[in-house]
């Protein structure tokens, strides 16, 4: 087991920053430091909004714009029979699934923090990739159908998918992390 360091963290995980998507007064705040409250003119607190980032955002749009198409392409490729499952939309989701928990760990245990990784390829790409309403509607539509048998079917199939495919991401992930670990450590008997 690690020793802590003098913020009390292993690993000197102190000093990375809890989202690196905020401001160090977020930051400061959301790790339980003392941040000094904003007032209005009248002494009251106000509520601090979040800033909102043009270039994060351009990320996140970018992102979105390349994950639809993405989605898109594959949807139109694959197309779904009447009342059958729709598999582009599951693999879809699945591979979304894996993906968004790998990219997690990497991001929070691997790579160094940066501000445009998870905008750009969580929150964009990924959550324009990913139609997990889509499960919902499609269920939906096709027991309208009357193909109640195939709608659970789906969805069941659908939540033990992305619940396997996400948790087989975070396996790897940490995986990676470990090796990467593994691999900056001095061995016995190496000059």
């Amino acid at each position: 087991m690690t020793e802590p360091d003098r913020d009390g963290a292993a690993d000197g995980l102190a000093a990375l920053p809890i989202d690196p998507d905020l401001d160090p007064a977020e930051d400061a705040d959301a790790a339980g430091r003392t941040v000094a409250p904003a007032v209005d003119v009248f002494g009251a607190r106000r509520r601090r909004r979040p800033r909102l980032r043009g270039r994060v955002l351009a990320a996140v749009f970018a992102g979105g714009f390349v994950g639809g198409l993405a989605r898109y392409a594959i949807t139109a490729a694959w197309p779904t029979p009447g009342a059958g499952v729709p598999w582009a939309t599951f693999a879809v989701n699945t591979a979304g699934a894996f993906a968004l928990a790998l990219l997690l760990v990497l991001v929070t245990e691997v790579w160094r923090p940066t501000t445009y990784v998870r905008p750009l390829f969580g929150t964009g790409f990924l959550g324009a990739f990913t139609t997990f309403s889509a499960v919902v509607t499609t269920t939906d539509q096709l027991a309208a159908r009357g193909a109640a048998g195939t709608a659970a079917f789906y969805l069941v199939i659908s939540m033990f998918a992305g619940l396997a495919a996400a948790s087989f991401g975070l396996v790897t992930g940490r995986a990676v992390a470990a090796s990467r670990h593994r691999n900056r450590q001095p061995t016995a008997g190496r000059p």
